[in-house]
């Protein structure tokens, strides 16, 4: 139970402790700061975002918004996904991101998941891939799209 990773909503208990979340600094290019995914989910009242807990500390972030908003049971898009330097290297990352597939097929009940990574981003592509996303060939605002159906 001691490596459990869950997700769990953004409160006013624990917004501060998101907003300190930060990636390495040669990450910081590729991921936008958490305040950026919070003003998103806030704006767009089909996102969602939680905040990844380890050991019942706040440890990463997540948003999540349809895929097509006018066709939701399309597939669910994973538009934000990060995990805090201190906590890298350990297995979390691959963790949430179970995780979050896991919230996915069971909150939203959909099969097809979708995300996007810069394309010089190579660690993050080979990351995705080496948990089942492929590469469709799409390009979003100059994003590869990743997309992986679920079990």
């Amino acid at each position: 139970m001691a490596d459990v990773v869950e997700l769990r909503p953004v409160t006013p208990e624990n917004y501060k402790a998101c907003l300190a979340l930060k990636v390495r600094p040669d990450q910081e290019g590729y991921v936008a700061p958490n305040v950026d995914s919070l003003a998103l989910a806030y704006v767009y009242p089909d996102a969602e975002a939680k905040v990844v807990y380890h050991r019942d500390e706040p440890v990463g972030f997540v948003l999540f918004h349809p895929i097509d908003e006018e066709r939701p049971s399309d597939g669910h898009s994973i538009v934000r996904f990060m995990v805090d330097r201190g906590a890298q290297g350990q297995g979390i990352g691959r963790r949430a991101l179970e995780a979050s597939l896991d919230w996915i097929a069971r909150e939203r009940r959909v099969d097809v998941v979708q995300l996007s990574v810069e394309p010089e981003n190579v660690r993050a592509r080979s990351f995705y891939r080496a948990a089942g996303f492929e590469e469709t060939g799409e390009i979003d605002e100059g994003e590869i799209v990743l997309r992986r159906t679920l079990p």
